[in-house]
């Protein structure tokens, strides 16, 4: 069987009768989106709530002053701090299963009998299907909400930026990197760098564009040009972009200089390169995201980005001790109905400002 991903309407028409597959085992739950390490990208910080402040000290003012001798004037000594505030939104999970849904389909053979048969749990339905198929999408909600997160959003044909069908309420929680990084930008045109292609009329244009030759390497040479001299030194500090970015540039080296750029797999979903003495990661799961999330049926939004920063100044709070809550599972007696439910709370912050330089 392909290894696609396995729908309710496809579910429905599998039966053991009909040469499909014998045993719910067989059903391989492909992966949409790769289980990357959610932490290798922010800075968690816990026991956050509303309103609380992040605050950080910044340099001293310049000093050291010409002339010497006695009777000097002194000067005040003034350190620069800075604070944000942290805005904490709200999530849920509520689901629900009855077991009448699984009739007629290869599960039914699966589910206990007698008055049980309504009780899901400890089934091969549950345990090998919904459990792991449950596990990666709390990992896929908490990438939409820290790097897609916008309390404000809104579908394409309400002049937003959500592709046409997708609930909008999934982006609503907080405002995540992405928003704010872009704000941030908007304030200060030097931390951005221009990606001509983004601004093109369809998708394909996005794309073709970005592979003329010379462009990618310019892009990630002003990129590095033109960003602050500290985000270099700064601990974990690198180039974190979208897979279409990261591929321009590799075929662009190749094309212009016979470079052969190595990608190193640090997990299932994340690679890194070195490009002119800086670490290249290429997130793919952002590609995933904007193609799904942010697609008008005529182009992408924003389809080749790329951070160049640390995950030190890259904020995630919550008031729990960590940032996936307890799945809280079971079977209600009453109404025959298997239930999920899950909630938390998250907000997501960029420390200083100028310590980050963009290409979009």
């Amino acid at each position: 069987m392909a290894k696609d991903r396995i729908t309710w309407e496809q579910l429905q028409n599998l039966t053991p009768g009909n040469g499909a597959i014998q045993s719910l085992k067989d059903l391989l739950i492909a992966e949409n989106f790769l289980d990357e390490e959610l932490e290798r990208f922010f800075t968690l910080r816990q026991n956050v709530h509303n309103g609380d402040k992040l605050g950080w000290v910044g340099e001293m003012d310049d000093i050291g002053w010409a002339g010497s001798g006695c009777d000097p004037t002194y000067k005040d000594a003034n350190i620069n701090f800075a604070e944000k505030e942290w805005k904490i939104g709200d999530w849920q999970i509520p689901l629900k299963w009855c077991y009448e849904d699984l009739q007629n389909t290869i599960a039914e053979y699966c589910l206990k009998t007698g008055t049980d048969i309504a009780d899901l749990s400890s089934t091969e339905y549950m345990d090998d299907i919904v459990y792991p198929a449950l596990d990666l999408a709390v990992k896929h909600m908490k990438w939409r909400f820290i790097w897609f997160g916008d309390t404000e959003a809104q579908n394409a044909t309400s002049s937003g930026q959500i592709t046409d069908g997708v609930d909008v309420e999934l982006f609503k929680t907080t405002d995540g990197f992405w928003k704010q990084l872009f704000a941030v930008c908007t304030a200060n045109e030097v931390q951005k760098t221009a990606i001509t292609a983004n601004e093109q009329t369809t998708t394909a244009l996005q794309f073709s564009k970005l592979k003329e030759s010379g462009v990618a390497i310019g892009i990630f040479d002003t990129l590095l040009e033109s960003a602050d001299s500290r985000i270099a030194s700064m601990d974990g500090a690198g180039i974190f972009c979208t897979k279409s970015l990261c591929d321009a540039l590799t075929k662009d080296l190749k094309r212009e200089y016979k470079e052969i750029l190595t990608w190193e797999q640090i997990f299932k979903g994340l690679d890194v390169t070195e490009y002119n003495g800086t670490l290249i990661y290429r997130v793919s799961i952002w590609d995933r995201f904007i193609q799904k999330y942010q697609n008008n049926g005529t182009k992408l939004n924003l389809p080749h980005r790329a951070v160049f920063g640390s995950p030190k100044q890259l904020f995630v709070g919550t008031p729990a001790n960590k940032i996936i809550s307890d799945l809280d599972i079971w079977f209600e007696r009453k109404d025959r109905v298997n239930y999920l439910y899950s909630t938390g709370k998250l907000g997501c912050l960029i420390g200083e400002d100028n310590l980050f330089q963009l290409a979009y």
